[in-house]
């Protein structure tokens, strides 16, 4: 049917005729590519088996009281593994072990602490383990692939990068209480349930009178100190109730875990974040799916090197990870044993607006 008889078809043929395209077109979807193809999917993840080969030799399992919290990273042969500090004993705590590429399981301890990049150094009783080979040279480039080690042949999954080395800012903790001004404190008008503030017995009508330290005449003074705190970490409180003064350590949690709001509710869509997934002084971002479980251990380029240690999944398609030039430049600080300082009080200018506490 040329152009020009289309055009003087009558009104209602015309209209027959656009509905029988529709028509055909929605009895043929065009084919949908499959799964397997996809970015992680099962024949990406095979093709990319002889590059993560020697890195996944090098990358461990870390267990607490036997169950998976993170992955590690061999960074020495007699038994240094480089792990995501907050999955390991920033919530539960317990019994570490390591569980090596052959399905061997080792005990492990602490050692080291950096606390603004969120990397605890462990300790294995072992020898003649194989190491994570490096890339120091330079960061990934932007739009570069990338493959996330676990202890098995394939890698876990497979992204690009999206946004060079940079300054992440903090999550502020999260205690769960709404509050008041009081004579001597701050009273508690409500407590949050699942909440660190719950799990340490906090009830209405109780008064907060100094947090970590200091003196807390008002509820500006009480977010204030709740600001230097991260998710996971210890809130020391003093608290009066009736004539009875107590000390109390409660675990703050996470604004996710608690404030519902469509930023949230979108990215949690692809699953779990990491609990801590924020503060890293530098770190870049790449959009591979991970879950918190599988952060802590090595992420490599095309050449199989190291470039990184994946350290939270951030969001519905990206995750961050520590470059390797800046994890070689804490690895014998670490292995000696130093706990880094937590980050100073005072907010910096780049951190986000504080999480207001519900009233």
């Amino acid at each position: 049917m040329s152009g020009i008889s289309l055009i003087r078809l009558t009104r209602p043929a015309l209209v027959s005729v656009v509905l029988l395209f529709a028509a055909v077109v929605e009895a043929a979807p065009p084919p949908r590519l499959p799964r397997d193809l996809y970015k992680s999917g099962a024949a990406i993840r095979n093709a990319f088996r002889p590059i993560v080969k020697r890195t996944a030799r090098a990358t461990v399992a870390v267990l607490v009281n036997g169950r998976q919290k993170a992955l590690g990273a061999i960074v020495a042969a007699d038994g240094w593994v480089l792990t995501k500090a907050s999955q390991v004993n920033g919530i539960n705590g317990g019994a570490i072990t390591c569980q090596l590429k052959d399905g061997k399981t080792v005990s492990a301890r602490q050692v080291g602490l950096h606390r603004e990049h969120d990397l605890a150094m462990l300790k294995l009783e072992a020898t003649g383990l194989p190491v994570v080979m490096w890339r120091t040279d330079q960061d990934p480039s932007v739009g570069s692939l990338l493959a996330t080690c676990g202890p098995g042949d394939l890698p876990l999954a497979v992204g690009v990068v999206s946004i060079h080395r940079r300054r992440i800012p903090h999550f502020f903790g999260f205690l769960g209480i709404g509050f008041e001004d009081s004579a001597g404190g701050v009273r508690v008008s409500r407590v949050m349930p699942n909440s660190g503030a719950s799990r340490v017995g906090l009830k209405a009508g109780d008064v907060i009178t100094r947090v970590a330290g200091t003196t807390i005449p008002r509820g500006e003074a009480l977010r204030n100190q709740i600001r230097r705190f991260r998710p996971g970490e210890l809130l020391p409180l003093r608290i009066r109730r009736g004539r009875v003064e107590f000390d109390a350590n409660a675990r703050l949690g996470s604004p996710a875990q608690h404030v519902q709001n469509r930023s949230i509710f979108m990215n949690k869509l692809g699953g779990q974040l990491s609990f801590r997934r924020g503060g890293f002084p530098n770190a870049f971002a790449h959009d591979t799916v991970l879950k918190p479980e599988e952060c802590g251990g090595p992420l490599v380029d095309l050449e199989g090197r190291a470039v990184g240690i994946n350290i939270a999944r951030e969001g519905r398609t990206e995750s961050h990870a520590i470059p390797a030039q800046v994890i070689l430049g804490l690895l014998e600080d670490l292995k000696s044993g130093r706990q880094f300082a937590a980050p100073a009080n005072r907010l910096g200018s780049a951190d986000p607006p504080a999480v207001p506490l519900p009233r």
